[in-house]
């Protein structure tokens, strides 16, 4: 029996795709940091170390046939170094030491920064990147992004090199978490969708930037680590990826829905209100804080005023990538809030 290491299996994302794998018979062993809540993962066996790790990473991967890397740095502000160290070098050294170490299988987990943003200024406004879309070294917004284009960069490398990995590339994923939640603080730092909207409900959004009218793209979490354990298991047992699949990165994507339409939507589902439109601070203010009234950083602010809109027609035509309506979904994530202490009663 295959043995799967999941790096990142505490996490949002990660919970749901240990749980499925779980589900499906698997031997699974997540690496987890010292000071990681490991509760509800019972049945996969754990490791403790730090990604960041040479000697923790190649103990994780003592006799594993299969990789699942979902380990990253999401929290904003943080220095340079740490996204760069998190991101970009341990990728670098988990590709390494799979290599080196004769690894049948390793999907990276991506992120939509690694592609960079749709529409304006470098290409049409409502243009919706594919896997062909490449990112521009001139548009990074921070060093978080810039990481995250490293390590697909890396990623690539070893496809060149005929290497049996893959990224897979979720857009915002949003919906339930797979471990207890009792309130707003619970959530995990993977879940900003879920975390904007219990703001809404709650009136402390800061207020929609821009004019509400960029789109973004929501997926489901339970939809993308369907399509991972999808993506491991494809083909047969020699070749992988199958010589059929054309692309090295392949968006898991959902809906693509203006960001004032979501909020609209959302506030239709649970009777709150919308919140307004902001515009960044300009003049001397501007210039000295660099933020805007919700007290969000320069930088995460214009991150949100963009458009980031992709579509997985590649996954869904090679190997069947399905991911539910944004309607169903939200549905299923307002029942989930309800019952998670999210939303007023």
């Amino acid at each position: 029996m295959s043995l799967y290491l999941v790096t990142g299996g505490t996490g949002y994302l990660g919970r749901h795709l240990v749980a499925l794998l779980l589900e499906q018979g698997r031997a699974v062993r997540v690496l987890a940091r010292p000071t990681s809540d490991t509760s509800g993962l019972e049945g996969a066996e754990l490791v403790r170390g730090d990604i960041t790790s040479r000697a923790d990473l190649g103990q994780a991967l003592d006799g594993v046939n299969r990789v699942f890397h979902l380990a990253g740095e999401v929290a904003d502000g943080l220095p340079a170094e740490r996204y760069d160290a998190v991101n970009h070098q341990a990728v670098e050294t988990l590709l390494e030491l799979a290599s080196e170490r004769g690894v049948e299988r390793l999907i990276h987990t991506s992120h939509y920064f690694a592609t960079g943003r749709s529409g304006e200024p470098r290409s049409v406004p409502d243009f919706v990147n594919d896997e062909n879309w490449t990112h521009d070294p001139g548009d990074m917004h921070d060093a978080n992004e810039e990481s995250q284009s490293n390590a697909e960069n890396a990623v690539n490398q070893r496809v060149s090199l005929g290497e049996s990995v893959l990224a897979l590339i979720p857009t915002m994923i949003y919906g339930p978490e797979a471990r207890a939640v009792t309130g707003r603080e619970d959530l995990a730092a993977g879940n900003r969708i879920v975390a904007m909207l219990a703001d809404q409900a709650a009136g402390r959004y800061p207020g929609i930037p821009g004019d509400g009218r960029q789109w973004w793209n929501l997926v489901h979490v339970e939809d993308v680590a369907a399509a991972h354990a999808v993506a491991m298991e494809a083909g047969d047992e020699g070749a992988w990826p199958p010589p059929n699949w054309t692309h090295w990165h392949y968006f898991c994507a959902g809906d693509n829905v203006r960001l004032g339409e979501l909020f609209e939507r959302f506030g239709a589902l649970t009777g709150t209100a919308v919140p307004p439109n902001v515009k960044p601070k300009k003049g001397l203010l501007g210039r000295l804080f660099g933020g805007d009234d919700g007290g969000r950083s320069k930088e995460r602010f214009a991150i949100d005023s963009h458009s980031w809109a992709f579509r997985s027609s590649y996954a869904e035509e090679e190997w069947g990538y399905q991911h539910r309506s944004l309607d169903e979904g939200l549905e299923q994530t307002v029942a989930w809030m309800r019952s998670s202490g999210l939303l007023p009663q």
